[in-house]
């Protein structure tokens, strides 16, 4: 018996730690997916706000000027950021979502059983010493207080010519059977309930681990997107700043200077071509892909993020700027960035001049 309520309470506990598993997997994906949305289209944002203007200002401005060593922008893929984080949460939402049954204590069907149990022991032997004494099996006879008493006292030792036998043990005897009879009948349905229930909940509680292994391994590839596309939009955000301050005094130095680059000051020389290498080196950091077909962060935003931020420095600190770099072969297992471009300018890449 104490062997069945054992079986029993540890099948609850399994049941129970199954169920916060899978909340705790629902709950944290919940989160990491609301933040990699939230942060892929900040970046989304600011990637077509630098396409369609800030680096096309530049190449308007750029194509006018005569006599400058020429540049070439690269395109930039159609398609957003956001279509490629989407595949990693489909990748989520995919997982097989796992149903946890209840413990099913099976303590009703016990209590009734053993009561079954209890109540047949006594018809049973209500009847044999209704048999043995000669009372007839009418209801009405069966209820008189002298045939309860004769019934009694032949259980209680007249069947074996006990010569104290009496009512009152005979009264202790049945009810100490009927007990006996209801509790071993509660045991057997309990230990076979128990067992079963066990089994069910230790399945239950494997199918919830693996379920919570699966999303925790696309959960943690979201959050590390997430952050990498944090610093990846930080960024671009002080690099956009930049270039909109190198359009603004280009733009002054052909209102000023005019067209011929040779006949610039050379500070203004210098500015517009600080600009090229700053418009050469952002256009290939639009057109990553972010995320593996394993659905991993690329390779490529790590490599960007690494010379994003050695340019980023540069461009705050004045130093000069690293030599322009083309936009990373996709490697293996990152999505080709061979797609229809961005219009920075209606047609072809920028190449200017």
């Amino acid at each position: 018996m104490f062997s069945s309520l054992k079986n029993q309470k540890k099948a609850e506990e399994l049941i129970e730690e199954a169920r916060r598993l899978i909340t705790e997997a629902d709950d944290r994906a919940k989160g990491a997916k609301e933040r990699l949305e939230r942060k892929v289209a900040e970046v989304d944002k600011l990637r077509n706000h630098l396409s369609k203007s800030t680096l096309k200002q530049f190449h308007d401005l750029f194509s006018r000027i005569d006599g400058a060593e020429p540049i070439e922008l690269v395109d930039i893929p159609e398609r957003p950021f956001s279509a490629q984080a989407e595949e990693l949460i489909d990748r989520l939402d995919s997982v097989e979502p796992v149903e946890i049954g209840g413990a099913k204590r099976g303590k009703l069907s016990s209590i009734l059983g053993s009561l079954l149990a209890a109540l047949l022991t006594l018809l049973v032997a209500v009847v044999i010493a209704a048999v043995a004494t000669g009372i007839p099996l009418d209801p009405q006879t069966l209820h008189s207080p002298e045939t309860v008493r004769t019934i009694l006292t032949w259980i209680g030792g007249g069947a074996f010519g006990y010569a104290q036998a009496s009512p009152l043990l005979g009264g202790a005897g049945l009810a100490a059977a009927t007990l006996a009879a209801g509790l071993i009948v509660w045991s057997i349905l309990m230990a076979k309930r128990s067992g079963s229930n066990l089994a069910e909940a230790q399945n239950s509680f494997a199918d919830a681990q693996t379920y919570h292994e699966r999303k925790e391994r696309y959960i943690s590839a979201m959050e590390s997107l997430s952050e990498e596309l944090a610093r990846f939009g930080e960024i671009l955000e002080t690099i956009d700043i930049f270039m909109q301050e190198y359009n603004a005094v280009v733009k002054r130095i052909l209102h000023t200077e005019g067209r011929d680059f040779m006949k610039y000051k050379e500070a203004s020389k210098e500015v517009v071509g600080r600009a090229a290498l700053c418009a050469e080196a952002l256009a290939p950091m639009l057109g990553i892909a972010i995320v593996t077909t394993e659905g991993e962060p690329s390779e490529q935003l790590a490599d960007t993020l690494r010379k994003g931020t050695i340019y980023r420095d540069a461009l705050v600190d004045g130093k000069p700027l690293p030599a322009s770099q083309k936009r990373p072969p996709s490697s293996e297992g990152e999505e080709s960035s061979q797609e229809p471009s961005l219009a920075i300018e209606t047609g072809e890449g920028l190449q200017s001049r």
